[in-house]
């Protein structure tokens, strides 16, 4: 038993990398890169990318360590300051912790790696300064019905508009964990951004729209092989906090009643789990499952399955008294399909925000609950040296309400009738940043060359199409932007800059038939390597 101990022990010690993760989003479009590579043939073919942050030695094969060595590595981060500008209103989604406004707005962070061995820890904080100054919300002037299916809204989700009534400053732990690596394997505690899924502008289960949160994490750092194909997978426990806001009262008080029903001033605790596999006989295919269930921690159980709800049955009737523990469940399948011979891939992700009674109920109503997002990525080379090309990307987000909500409702996606905070950490959606009941198309050209990129979205963004549904009966005046967002990344040296420059035609603004307004948004990022 020994001498099996020992061998175990060695197998998993060896082949340590250096545990160094790529922040969700980072400016230098890394991410990006790597995916495009993947395309063009260069890429590891067992990477999903539907799982992220990814680990550094996934796209810089150099990163290596050794873990027998007595010394600590020790190494500074980039220092990365990215400054925005929104002209009418809060604009753009994915931005981690900067928050929802309009006018000035800035974000800076900097910090420290360190490794001993198999344990690390990544100290990278986030500091954010907004304005924040007032800007045109839902008018008081609405009829009482509208009125009344916006305050629905407001007490079912933590989506305060606006964010706060004064300039808002806050350090958040930012991109920061401390882990043990252990051969392909992490573990650890983590306030890093989650990204689970294909999609590239949206996802439904897990995004940086909003600022990370506190997790407890387990999960493959590369794929693991196995003779049937290779797998990925985390496992989270986390926290997830309130903004402390709330819209202004005058939103609640209709016809002299005040409709506001107050938030529990208590955490959330999530569970989630995501797994994604690439058979051994397809290549270039991966299919996986995304599942998250939240509670207030006032309502939790004591045993594993409180703990541990990712591993109970799906259909309710094989689950006992699920109702009465007052738990919100997002549920999500996704494949990807990547066809380096054609340089193009698809990908797909389906989700339900609500168990099936039985699986029988599954096939008969599938769209019920149902969101989805759809896309695809072609690349063209645009010289022999093969070191320039251009990427046309389309995707397409749709978290309405499908018809089956005329026979049966089942809510908007991230709202809850019982987690009056719906899907949220500190007041921003966890997931598809467009939010609650809207839909999201968008055209992507980009061209790529070594250390520049530059390209240009057309998007048609329709907002909350499951409220407009329940507060208007007619067809004329839905809140939809056209926008243009255009952008590029050069890199000097150590130095890195990222500039967009993004118009939106906002028509119906706040669903008021003609009144179209413009919103300008202007960023700035900047991204020094000491």
């Amino acid at each position: 038993m020994n001498i099996k101990f020992r061998i175990i022990i060695f197998f998993l010690l060896s082949n340590s990398l250096l545990a160094q993760n790529i922040p969700v989003g980072s400016i230098d479009m890394i991410e990006q890169r790597s995916r495009n590579e993947q395309l063009l043939g260069n890429g590891n073919p067992l990477i999903s990318y539907t799982l992220r942050p990814l680990a550094l030695e996934i796209v810089d094969s150099s990163q290596t360590n050794d873990i027998h060595s007595k010394k600590i590595t020790i190494k500074a981060l980039p220092i990365t300051l990215t400054q925005q500008y929104n002209t009418f209103t809060p604009y753009g989604w994915n931005d981690g912790s900067m928050i929802p406004a309009k006018g000035y707005q800035t974000q800076l962070t900097a910090g420290l790696y360190a490794q001993y061995g198999i344990l690390s820890a990544q100290l990278k904080p986030e500091y954010v300064f907004a304005a924040n100054p007032s800007f045109d919300i839902f008018p008081l002037t609405e009829t009482s019905f509208a009125r009344l299916a916006n305050v629905s809204y407001l007490n079912t989700t933590d989506l305060p508009t606006p964010y706060g009534d004064k300039s808002y400053s806050k350090l958040h732990w930012g991109q920061s964990n401390i882990k043990l690596n252990i051969n392909k394997f992490s573990i650890g505690v983590s306030t890093e951004n989650l990204w689970w899924g294909p999609g590239s502008r949206n996802s439904l289960i897990m995004s940086n729209n909003a600022p990370g949160f506190l997790h407890f994490t387990l999960n493959t750092r590369q794929p693991i092989e196995t003779f049937i194909g290779s797998f990925e997978g985390q496992i989270i426990c986390g926290k997830l906090e309130g903004s402390g806001l709330t819209s202004p009262k005058s939103q609640f008080i209709i016809d002299g009643v005040d409709y506001e029903v107050p938030k529990k001033n208590d955490w959330r605790y999530i569970n989630g789990l995501s797994i994604n596999y690439h058979p051994k006989w397809v290549p270039g295919l991966f299919v996986g499952m995304n599942r998250t269930i939240q509670v207030y921690r006032d309502d939790m159980g004591s045993g594993f399955s409180d703990y541990m709800p990712i591993f109970s049955p799906f259909q309710k009737k094989n689950l006992s008294n699920e109702d009465a523990k007052n738990r919100d469940q997002l549920a999500s399948l996704f494949l990807r399909w990547v066809m380096k011979e054609s340089k193009f891939e698809f990908y797909a992700e389906s989700g339900w925000n609500d168990h099936s009674s039985t699986i029988w109920d599954l096939f008969d109503s599938p769209e019920h609950s149902r969101a989805y997002l759809a896309g695809f990525s072609k690349i063209f080379m645009l010289n022999k040296d093969k070191n320039k090309y251009l990427k046309f990307n389309f995707e397409s987000t749709h978290l309405e309400q499908s018809a089956d909500r005329i026979v049966r409702p089942a809510g908007a996606w991230y709202q809850h009738g019982i987690i009056l905070h719906g899907y949220t950490n500190k007041g921003q959606v966890l997931g598809a940043g467009i939010g609650p009941g809207s839909n999201l198309q968008t055209l992507d050209f980009s061209v790529w060359e070594k250390d520049q990129v530059w390209g240009i979205q057309a998007e048609r963004y329709a907002h909350n199409m499951d409220f407009y549904y329940d507060a208007y009966t007619d067809f004329n005046h839905k809140w939809v932007d056209l926008a243009i967002n255009t952008y590029a990344y050069k890199k000097f040296g150590d130095l890195g800059i990222q500039a967009k420059l993004n118009f939106a035609q906002m028509r119906n603004f706040q669903y008021q038939f003609e009144d179209n307004k413009i919103n300008m948004q202007f960023q700035l990022s900047l991204q020094y390597q000491l």
